[in-house]
């Protein structure tokens, strides 16, 4: 067998997202995040943010490797910003987005974190943080 191989994990690349409507998703991801939309011309759109992004597609609709064909599946994802969590709140407060949950601490993959939890149109669990070494103790 040999020696274990170490895997070198840098960042979130991409998530994909199964949509049930993916004009009201585009609508959450571009409009009340904020993330740059990218329509491409197989029915898929790119939400980017940052060096990462999260591949938006359409329910019902196959993609990737066969084994995915009539597959459909939910989310839930850590988005992380660097900065300005109160901001967030006030920007999603302002726009009408629910809140679940949250200012909250929690653990992170490199340490504590405050979170803000919303479900997309589609009903997976969006987390919103910031590390708390950016940002006031609640």
């Amino acid at each position: 067998m040999g020696k274990p191989h170490r895997i070198a994990w840098a960042a979130l690349d991409h998530a994909v997202i199964t949509c049930a409507d993916i004009e009201k998703s585009v609508a959450f991801y571009g409009g009340g995040l904020c993330m740059a939309i990218n329509r491409l011309d197989d029915g898929r759109v790119e939400a980017t943010f940052g060096r990462c992004k999260l591949n938006l597609q359409p329910n019902n609709r196959h993609y990737g490797p066969p084994k995915n064909a009539g597959r459909s599946w939910s989310a839930n994802i850590c988005l992380l910003v660097e900065h300005g969590l109160s901001h967030v709140e006030s920007h999603l407060k302002e726009i009408g987005l629910r809140i679940e949950e949250g200012p909250v601490e929690r653990v992170g993959a490199q340490g504590t974190i405050l979170s803000l939890y919303l479900y997309d149109p589609d009903g997976n669990l969006i987390e919103i943080s910031e590390y708390l070494s950016h940002a006031e103790k609640i």
